[in-house]
C-alpha cells in the first residue's frame, strides 16, 4: 500500500493592489499562463485561462454548471475582473489525488475518470469553505486538470462584495475541506454503521436488558458481579455525579472501562473480535486518505473511548436505578430477627431453583448430544452393511 496520501489541498492567496503584490501574481501567472494571456497577467480573471487550458483541463465548472459556453465564461471573468477592482482577494486552492487511491475508491478505472464525483468532492468542500469562512459574497470556478503526474483540481474564489482585508484562513477550515473530499469520493458511511450497531444495538441493548446481578451472572460469571459491586461501593454520595464524564467518576472511569472489557470477554469475545478488525480496517483507511498516523490514531481512540462512555453511562444508568429500587434502613428500622431469618432463606431458595434450572438444562443439553452421537452411530451401521 502506498505512503502517499490519497488527497492534499494546497492553499494560497493574492492580495488584488499594491505594486509589489501585483508583480509578485504577475511573475506567477507568467509561469503558469498561456502565452496568449501573459500580456495581462496580474488580472484575476485571466487565471481562468491557465485553469481551463484544453491541453491540461477538462473545462471551467462552478457550483451549478458542469460546463460553461462561451458567454458563460465571459461572464465569469466580467464577475472576477469587477471582484478586483473592489480590492477582493483571489484565494488559489488546489486538491491533488494520488492515482492509486483514486483508483482504490474507484474514481478512476484504467483510464476512465469519474468527473462528476470529482467535481461534486469540490463543490462539497468548497461549499463548506465558504460556510466555515463566513464568505457571505463568495463567486468561484474550478477544473480538473491532467498535465501533471497526479490528477488535481484547481480552484479561485473571490468576494464580489464586502471584501475582507485578510486572506488567510484557519487551518481547521482546509482540514475540514479535505474530509470533506475524502467522505464524498470515499462514503465510508456503511463501514462505519457497523462499528456503531455493534456498540449501540448489540453491546448497550443486552446491558439494557440484561441486569448485572442477575442470579445467571452471580453463579456463572462471580467476576463480572465483584468487579460492579467494587464500583458501587466507590461511588461518590451525590448522585448527580453519576455520569462516566462528570469530575466526580474521575477515580473510577479506569475501573468502569475494565468491567466493560470483562462483559465484552463475557457475552461478545467473537463480535468484539469482529469490531477490532473492522475499526482496525477503518483507521487503515484513515492513514491512507489523510497520510497522517497521528490522525488515524486520533480516530481508533476515538471509537474506542465511544464504546467505553457508552457502557460506562449504562452502568451507571443500571446502578442509579439499582438505588432507587433498594430499600432504605434507618433508625425507625422495626425488622425482626425472625424476619430477617426468614429473607434470607427466602434468597437461598431461589438460589438452589436457579441452580436446579441451569444443572437441569445443562443435563438435558447433554443427553441431547449423546442421544445424536448414538442415532449418527445407528446411521452409520446401517450403511455399512447395506
Amino acid at each position: 500500500m502506498s505512503n502517499v496520501p490519497g488527497v492534499i489541498i494546497k492553499s494560497k492567496f493574492k492580495l488584488p493592489q499594491a505594486a509589489r503584490q501585483a508583480r509578485r501574481y504577475t511573475t506567477y501567472l507568467s509561469y503558469i499562463d498561456r502565452p496568449e494571456t501573459k500580456a495581462r497577467s496580474h488580472q484575476f480573471e485571466n487565471y481562468h485561462d491557465y485553469m481551463e487550458d484544453e491541453l491540461k483541463s477538462s473545462g471551467l465548472f462552478t457550483a451549478t454548471q458542469d460546463r460553461l459556453n462561451a458567454s458563460e465564461r465571459e461572464q465569469l471573468r466580467d464577475i472576477f475582473r469587477r471582484a478586483q477592482e473592489n480590492g477582493s482577494i483571489l484565494w488559489q486552492d488546489v486538491i491533488s489525488f494520488d492515482e492509486a487511491w483514486l483508483q482504490e475508491v474507484g474514481v478512476k478505472e484504467n483510464r476512465y475518470i469519474d468527473e462528476q464525483r470529482l467535481m461534486q468532492a469540490t463543490r462539497n468542500a468548497t461549499a463548506l469553505m465558504i460556510e466555515k469562512e463566513q464568505m457571505l459574497h463568495a463567486t468561484w470556478t474550478a477544473a480538473i486538470h491532467y498535465n501533471t503526474d497526479n490528477i488535481h483540481v484547481h480552484i479561485a474564489t473571490v468576494e464580489t462584495m464586502h471584501p475582507r482585508e485578510r486572506g488567510k484562513r484557519k487551518p481547521k477550515t482546509i482540514e475540514k475541506m479535505k474530509a470533506q473530499v475524502v467522505h464524498t469520493l470515499a462514503d465510508r458511511t456503511r463501514e462505519q454503521e457497523k462499528l456503531n450497531a455493534f456498540i449501540r444495538d448489540e453491546v448497550l441493548a443486552h446491558k439494557r436488558n440484561h441486569a448485572t446481578l442477575s442470579v445467571s451472572n452471580r453463579v456463572l460469571h462471580p467476576e463480572l458481579v465483584r468487579q460492579y459491586k467494587a464500583i458501587q461501593k466507590q461511588l461518590p454520595d451525590d448522585k448527580r455525579q453519576w455520569y462516566y464524564n462528570m469530575n466526580g467518576m474521575q477515580n473510577l472511569r479506569p475501573s468502569l472501562n475494565q468491567l466493560t472489557d470483562t462483559y465484552l470477554a463475557t457475552h461478545f469475545e467473537k463480535e468484539h473480535a469482529t469490531f477490532k478488525q473492522r475499526l482496525d480496517t477503518e483507521v487503515a483507511f484513515y492513514e491512507r486518505s489523510y497520510g497522517s498516523a497521528s490522525q488515524a490514531s486520533a480516530y481508533r481512540k476515538t471509537k474506542e473511548q465511544d464504546l467505553y462512555t457508552r457502557m460506562g453511562n449504562a452502568i451507571l444508568s443500571e446502578m442509579r436505578e439499582s438505588d432507587k429500587s433498594s430499600p432504605k434502613l434507618t433508625k425507625g428500622d422495626t425488622s425482626s430477627p425472625k424476619q430477617k431469618i426468614r429473607s434470607a432463606f427466602r434468597r437461598e431458595r431461589i438460589m438452589q431453583e436457579t441452580l436446579y434450572r441451569i444443572r437441569r438444562h445443562m443435563n438435558d443439553e447433554w443427553d441431547h448430544i449423546k442421544n445424536q452421537r448414538a442415532f449418527e452411530q445407528l446411521e452409520q451401521e446401517v450403511q455399512h452393511e447395506r
